[in-house]
């Protein structure tokens, strides 16, 4: 039986949005990380928090339980923070009680040389023995606001990211919490749910993914990849083929060099595949790959604002600055977007729209530059006017609030231009506290802001992909409509 057919049935909506939690392994050790986990769920998550240690005791007024099967609730969820060579037992005794789920934060299985090779496959025949959905081993395991939050480290030490409409699926911990939260803080960017997967024992990508297809929390879907076992690649794709009809998913893989493929093996026992091969096989299947560690952040956020995917990739940017033109443009064509140029009549009509100053100074080929002379009026003007062209497909402003005639409800103006277009528009504001209205005024109203040149490309890119993606998607199925022999009448 493959391992597809073994697990498929497995449900994951106890474990990723529990009412009842057990942590094994609290002490009195305020640094253990079972103890940890413990007490962030006890103390800042909606979820009924229960501790587990053979020596039983009380922490923070809560009676410790000396086994799983002790605890007088049905568990949705029990999270194992013990030494390796004690968690298989816990685990079978989460199967008999009928535990919704498992997540094992331990290490010291396959990653760790033969014997504990040896160990995850045991803890993979108990997982299937009892159809239990085990999340891990050596592993950060889930955050799911409101519910539950298993990552081992202090409140503290880490952001908490609002609720969203955002899925990461790491196989790092480290990543996903250093990289993915910080920078999701940044940019004010909430998420549904956060799962580190670790060594994968049990609960795949694949199977994730097909949780989230049907969760209606989650809109966005990002995988941090290093690898696949045997048949774990072709399971993710042919999940990910009925998912990216219906949502986006982006998927960062690292791992491409010989070195990062050692490093890979180590650090969770997994083999990487070939670049070449596994960017193929995603756009077949309609994935958008994010060629960076920024890239798949301004692609997720763009995503979050449900803007119009685009298919022709044409472009105009706006700009109070030359030299901010010019690096947009190049980075444009380097991302292989198109800047549309205006028309000598086109530009006579739009200068004869602008104030004066601005009329006088500007450059309206494409990108447009109205220099430090430009008003709210004349970015307002400019804006209607590009986005009212049949042949732009969306507008780029570059504007940063030094010129005095600019004001600071700038965003605010031209977010409310921007809505009454079906066209994506996206804005760059330099990040600077005092400029924070303007960056409110355009993400309030739906226009995401970046806060470099390169970013803001990004989520026109992401655009511009998803568009190509879903444009092949619909000419492979009227292909296949045109190949199905007619029935007869």
């Amino acid at each position: 039986m493959s391992r597809a057919s073994r697990f498929s049935g497995m449900d994951l909506r106890r474990m990723f949005e529990p009412k009842n939690i057990a942590v094994v392994g609290v002490s009195e050790n305020f640094l253990n990380p079972g103890t940890v986990i413990f007490k962030k769920n006890l103390h800042e998550m909606e979820v009924n928090t229960f501790g587990v240690n053979p020596k039983g005791g009380v922490i923070d007024g809560r009676e410790i339980y000396r086994k799983v099967s002790d605890i007088p609730v049905d568990l949705d969820l029990v999270v194992v923070a013990i030494r390796a060579e004690y968690v298989n037992p816990v685990v079978e005794e989460c199967g008999e009680v009928g535990v919704g789920g498992v997540v094992v934060i331990s290490g010291g299985f396959a990653e760790a040389g033969k014997e504990g090779a040896e160990r995850q496959n045991e803890l993979t025949r108990i997982a299937l023995k009892y159809d239990l959905p085990v999340i891990g081993p050596n592993c950060f395991g889930i955050y799911s606001p409101p519910y539950v939050d298993t990552f081992f480290l202090p409140s503290e030490r880490m952001v908490r990211l609002q609720p969203g409409n955002i899925a990461i699926i790491s196989q790092s911990g480290g990543f996903m919490v250093d990289h993915f939260f910080s920078r999701f803080y940044e940019r004010n960017l909430g998420i549904s749910i956060a799962v580190g997967v670790g060594n994968k024992a049990v609960v795949d990508e694949a199977m994730i993914l097909k949780y989230l297809e049907k969760d209606p929390r989650t809109k966005i879907i990002t995988f941090y990849i290093e690898g696949f076992r045997e048949g774990e690649g072709a399971r993710f794709l042919e999940a990910a083929r009925s998912c990216t009809e219906k949502k986006t998913v982006i998927v960062f893989r690292a791992g491409k060099t010989e070195t990062a493929k050692r490093v890979v093996a180590s650090h969770t026992g997994l083999m990487s595949t070939s670049p070449r091969l596994f960017s193929a096989a995603l756009k077949q299947n309609g994935i958008i790959e994010a060629r960076s560690e920024d890239e798949i952040v301004s692609f997720a956020k763009v995503f979050s604002f449900n803007l119009k995917p685009i298919e022709r990739g044409n472009v105009a940017i706006v700009t109070i600055s030359g030299g901010h033109g010019v690096v947009c443009s190049d980075l444009c064509a380097e991302a292989g977007l198109r800047l549309v140029e205006l028309t000598e009549e086109e530009q006579k009509d739009l200068r004869s729209r602008l104030k004066p100053s601005a009329a006088y100074v500007a450059t309206l080929k494409n990108p447009i530059d109205l220099t430090g002379s430009a008003t709210d009026d004349d970015m307002e003007t400019t804006l209607s006017f590009l986005l009212e062209k049949e042949d732009v497909d969306a507008v780029i402003i570059l504007t940063f609030p030094y010129p005095p005639a600019l004001s600071l409800t700038l965003g605010r103006r031209l977010s409310n231009t921007a809505v009454l277009y079906d066209k994506p528009v996206v804005a760059h504001v330099p990040w600077l506290p005092k400029y924070s209205m303007i960056v409110e005024g355009f993400e309030y109203n739906g226009v995401p802001v970046a806060h470099t040149i390169a970013e803001v490309v990004q989520m026109i890119k992401a655009l511009y992909l998803r568009g190509q993606l879903l444009k092949a998607a619909r000419e492979r199925t009227l292909e296949a409509v045109a190949k199905t022999p007619s029935n007869p009448a």
